[in-house]
């Protein structure tokens, strides 16, 4: 199998990061995760391509953690500068004796290169499946995206490191409840992964799994709940129509809505230009919780009740 051209600079720069034989994360547990719900693929890994192996991160569907560099999908991913797909690997000679095709019987894989700010290509983000699979331009973009977080969530912690070695040394501060979210999502993974990510992070969490069961949680729990995180496309009452039945008797909520169809809602562009605030899918955990706190930062600063 060619080597990429940096060979050495490149496995200094995978090195550099720390990461390969590290304990599972929930950051890049939670990127597989969204790869496999965005794709819909049963399959999906973080695979960072040492000098003999591939080391997997984060994997969904795999039980191992390796797996022999020569024999796999991700060190022909890296050689790329964009999505590299196998829609039928039998077919292929070059992918016809990949561990994952004669090991698991993988028919289907599609991988993202994991470019660093340097330039290389320390690994892939792959989703793979069992059967024949397409993907969207949809999906691949948001492969990109992810792709692009795994990065920064690396990056991000070699900046840190460098800047303040013995940080990790810290003790963690002591966490309170940081209020209540009212969390609307019709898709059953998503919204388990969501709640985790909230009620992880301090905050106490109602789950809803349409409009109509939301605004009975709303009418049950009433006065306590800080903020509502909800889907805009969903069942018996839509995201927006929630709103404005809640907004009618408590005018202050304050809502996030996530979608990903929010340039096809004429209503919701509106909203926009009147400042709402909009998450758009994909997205990470993580940003959910930033502006989730911002949110109710704002609030509590707004109502001088913040400290």
């Amino acid at each position: 199998m060619p080597l990429p051209q940096d060979e050495s600079s490149r496995l200094e720069s995978l090195r550099s990061f720390r990461v390969l034989g590290t304990v599972r994360e929930q950051v890049f547990d939670d990127i597989v995760r969204l790869a496999t719900l965005v794709c819909d693929t049963p399959v999906a890994k973080i695979g960072f391509v040492d000098q003999h192996r591939v080391w997997l991160k984060a994997k969904v569907g795999l039980e191992f953690d390796e797996i022999p560099r020569e024999r796999s999908f991700s060190a022909h991913v890296i050689l790329r500068s964009d999505a590299l797909l196998v829609l039928d690997p039998l077919a292929d000679p070059t992918f016809a004796d990949d561990f994952l095709v004669t090991e698991i019987g993988i028919r289907f894989l599609a991988g993202m290169p994991l470019i660093t700010s340097n330039h290389q290509a320390i690994g892939a983000l792959a989703v793979m499946d069992q059967v024949p699979h397409l993907l969207t331009a949809e999906q691949l973009d948001c492969l990109h995206i992810l792709a692009r977080r795994i990065i920064c969530e690396l990056e991000l912690r070699h900046t840190r490191e460098a800047q303040s070695p013995h940080q990790g040394l810290a003790l963690a501060p002591s966490r309170q409840r940081s209020g209540t979210v009212l969390l609307v999502e019709d898709n059953d993974n998503l919204r388990t992964l969501l709640h985790r990510a909230l009620e992880g992070d301090g905050f106490s969490v109602l789950s809803a799994v349409d409009g109509g069961d939301a605004l009975r949680s709303y009418q049950e729990h009433d006065g306590t709940i800080d903020l509502v995180v909800s889907d805009i496309v969903m069942p018996n009452l839509n995201g927006l129509e929630l709103a404005e039945r809640i907004r009618a008797t408590r005018p202050e909520m304050k809502f996030l809505f996530v979608t990903s169809f929010g340039d096809q809602v004429p209503e919701l562009r509106e909203r926009i230009k009147h400042g709402a605030n909009i998450l758009e899918k994909p997205f990470l955990p993580s940003e959910l919780l930033r502006r989730v706190k911002g949110m109710l930062t704002l609030g509590k600063a707004l109502t001088g009740t913040e400290g």
